[in-house]
């Protein structure tokens, strides 16, 4: 993609004192993340890529969709930050490839864009599974918080949650009901981790919107319903999920 780089005016200077301490660029169980940046763009690939390596972090760049999805075949990263427009492929294209098949989108997706920030844009991306959406020329602390928070999540998703016959371990992209497994895409299982880990409590839909989704913007009501369908679907045990009229869902423990 076209551009002048990924901050204002093409300019790029990092100073040390900026750089946030290792606790923060550690990425799950304390190991340096690894990151890898998709885009198409020399110039601002290199940038990006160099801000986050003063940043500390351990970085990849590729410069299309289909070299993406080939590099996390070989190794998959911490967090990846995918240019939206490519000449091979657009993002929510690798993103639905990184959800097919038996392996989900098992780390956070963050896409960065020059001209496709619209709401619509954003609401079309993260349906597909992104985690964020950050427009280029976005202050380079803002970008870096943006890469903590998502690695934050990830490392709190970490860990299965057992709830009788149920196990969700969204950090590894899997949940179980007994011997069988739900092929649930990214969202519907973060969503169904912090139902178990609520388990008997009714999750507000503006709770679930802000942890799963990461936004308060009513227009994703249809993407929660959607998930809620999914993961119905595929448990095919209805009473686990308890719908409360007006105010959430509530994860019921079956025997």
């Amino acid at each position: 993609m076209a551009g002048l780089g990924f901050w204002p005016h093409g300019r790029f200077s990092v100073s040390s004192r900026n750089l946030e301490p290792a606790t923060l660029r550690a990425g799950i169980g304390g190991v340096t993340a690894k990151l890898l940046v998709v885009d198409d763009e020399q110039r601002t690939a290199e940038i990006t890529a160099e801000l986050l390596r003063r940043a500390g972090y351990d970085v990849d760049v590729v410069r299309s969709g289909g070299e993406a999805l080939e590099h996390v075949r070989l190794a998959s990263p911490d967090l990846m930050l995918l240019d939206y427009e490519m000449p091979d492929m657009e993002a929510p294209e690798v993103l639905d490839s990184l959800r097919s098949g038996e392996h989900r989108i098992p780390f956070p997706v963050i896409i960065l864009t020059g001209a496709r920030h619209s709401p619509a844009d954003q609401v079309v991306g993260i349906e597909h599974g992104a985690t964020d959406y950050i427009a280029k020329g976005t202050d380079r602390q803002v970008m870096l918080a943006r890469v903590r928070g998502a690695l934050r999540e990830r490392a709190g998703a970490s860990g299965a949650v057992v709830r009788g016959r149920l196990q969700v371990d969204a950090s590894r992209g899997e949940a179980r009901l007994g011997d069988r497994a739900l092929k649930l895409e990214r969202r519907p299982l973060l969503m169904l981790q912090l139902l178990a880990q609520r388990s008997g409590d009714v999750v507000p839909r503006s709770e679930l919107l802000e942890k799963v989704w990461g936004t308060s913007y009513k227009g994703f009501e249809h993407s929660l319903e959607q998930a809620v369908h999914q993961i119905r679907r595929e448990v095919r045990e209805p009473k686990w999920i308890d719908t409360v009229r007006g105010i959430g869902y509530r994860l019921v423990v079956q025997p």
